[in-house]
């Protein structure tokens, strides 16, 4: 028997310490401020306050509580089948300093572990990416081939041992007459000596560090607004923030002078947390087809398997709830499951070239860090790395490569955003409309409905309450999707995301969406 608990949260926010900090105290003055404190603002505040700059984190909600919380947490080089890409597209030259900035990256955060004595389950183990499928065994000897061009640790594998039981895998799909029976699983690319930690451990630690001898952090302060100027002003809910420079952190760039979001996609994934009767090897593995990610952690009761999947585009799902059903049915497929403990998703921005977007903007004194692929461990203290360098005036061989200016030499692929953005109340016959289509919904349901003149979404609780608000994006207008499993409205074209009482809750859009009475 499965016992499905399902806590609907990231494990590593459940029964971790919750630190807490001030709101934005008015008229506070930094010589940095970092708008966001996921692991790139807490690992740049660190490193900028060590450097003598007095700093100013601001978060809108609970220091890594967001993409940070919700991470696997997988310390890499590498992540899928990458590196012959950035040669192939790049050369040589560049596809050496995008190695050299990751391994610069990975060894940072076990020299900051070591410094500063964190206890986070900082371990050293193999990373192994392979398939199940003889189809791709062509692409990982070609991804083997560029890293022994690029002179990468790694080796070409049919020897290792898989996360689930292989027999017992290929006699259950033979009972269900399922092809995948009879696949061979013996071709991967094994990374040695790549490393796992708790995200939330590590994070706590580090910000503890930050605040005093003027630096600050500051939690549950949205952002509304930045002015530039000889000396920046951060608008927020809760008071203004004075600063030389500015770095935007918040996954998606809430303010992006050089447009980066017009050249990447916003990437949502889904995670469970789960306890099952294999011993699970002390290696990560990736999947690449179809595409699934495995790593363990320890817990009181034994190690908890971290199952990541069913990636798709944000909003392009017709039903959250259904990735979430796969990546059960998937994960019950490959393992003998004990219980489902945890489920929760994330999401990131992949960019058009597959490099990180990290450096200062064309509005001299701001910078931003984006892109990072689903990547976030090691590219975020690539952030930290860089920034600080920038920012104190250091040379940094990585600048130019992953400039956010490095579009603008690009012909814009721009999308047009469909829906108009009238947030006008209400008219007598809109009103008439909304409510017809209203009485057809059923609780727990959502829809957009398409106005003349306008979108209109509306979503009924399971208690039959009805939220009617805009149906675009406060960003740049898009129309929004409906997400079912987390009860949100997210934009498909940048990624925002909006609770169903229309706060926003992920950026890039700032503002909240317009709600109406409907009564």
């Amino acid at each position: 028997m499965i016992f499905i608990r399902e806590k609907h949260l990231p494990f590593w926010l459940d029964k971790e310490e919750t630190l807490e900090f001030p709101t934005v105290k008015d008229k506070t003055k930094v010589d940095v401020a970092i708008v966001g404190g996921g692991i790139v603002g807490i690992t740049t505040g660190l490193m900028l306050k060590k450097q003598g700059f007095k700093v100013g984190i601001i978060e809108s909600k609970k220091i890594a509580s967001d993409v940070t919380g919700s991470t696997t947490a997988k310390i890499t080089i590498s992540s899928n089948l990458v590196y012959d890409e950035i040669l192939s597209d790049f050369g040589l030259e560049i596809a050496l300093k995008f190695r050299d900035a990751n391994i610069l990256a990975f060894d940072k955060i076990s020299e900051i572990i070591n410094e500063y004595k964190i206890d986070c389950d900082y371990e050293k183990i193999p990373l192994y990416i392979y398939s199940t499928n003889k189809n791709n065994y062509k692409d990982i000897e070609k991804e083997y081939k560029a890293l022994q061009k690029l002179d990468i640790d790694a080796d070409l594998t049919d020897d290792f041992q898989m996360p689930f039981n292989e027999e017992s895998f290929k006699e259950n799909n033979a009972k269900n007459n399922d092809s995948e029976s009879n696949i061979d699983i013996n071709k991967a690319i094994k990374y040695n000596n790549q490393a796992i930690f708790h995200p939330k451990k590590y994070s706590n630690a580090l910000v503890k560090l930050i605040p005093g001898e003027g630096s600050h952090v500051f939690e549950n302060t949205k952002v509304i607004d930045i002015k530039e100027g000889e000396i920046n002003r951060i608008i927020t809910e809760k008071g203004d923030i004075f600063a030389d420079s500015i770095i935007i952190a918040t996954n998606s760039p809430i303010y992006d002078p050089d447009s980066t979001l017009s050249y990447m996609s916003p990437i949502k994934s889904y995670m469970l947390g789960v306890y099952v009767k294999e011993n699970i090897p002390d290696s990560m593995f990736v999947d690449i087809n179809p595409f699934h990610t495995y790593r363990k952690t320890p817990t009181k009761k034994g190690d908890l398997l971290i199952i990541a999947g069913e990636h798709h585009h944000t909003g392009k799902s017709k039903d959250t709830n259904a990735n979430f059903k796969k990546l059960i049915e998937y994960t019950k497929k490959k393992f003998n499951v004990n219980s489902i403990e945890y489920f929760w998703s994330n999401q990131d921005n992949k960019t058009i070239d597959r490099l990180p977007v990290i450096g200062e903007t064309s509005q001299k004194g701001i910078y931003i860090s984006t892109g990072f692929g689903s990547w976030g461990m090691v590219k975020a203290t690539l952030a930290g790395i860089m920034l600080t360098d920038l920012i104190s005036n250091k040379k940094n061989i990585y600048a130019e490569v992953f400039s956010p200016k490095r579009f603008k030499k690009q012909k814009s692929i721009k999308k047009k955003c469909k829906s108009s953005f009238n947030t006008k109340d209400l008219n007598t016959e809109e009103l008439k409309i909304v409510k017809d289509e209203i009485l057809d919904l059923n609780p727990g349901e959502a829809k957009i409905i398409e106005l003349p003149k306008r979108s209109i979404s509306i979503y009924k609780d399971l208690k039959s309450n009805v939220f009617a608000l805009q149906g675009n994006c406060t960003h740049y207008g898009c129309r929004l999707s409906w997400n079912s499993a987390e009860k949100t409205w997210d934009c498909p074209q940048h990624g925002s995301l909006f609770d169903y009482k229309g706060n926003s809750i992920h950026g890039p859009a700032i503002k909240n969406l317009k709600s109406y009475k409907i009564d």
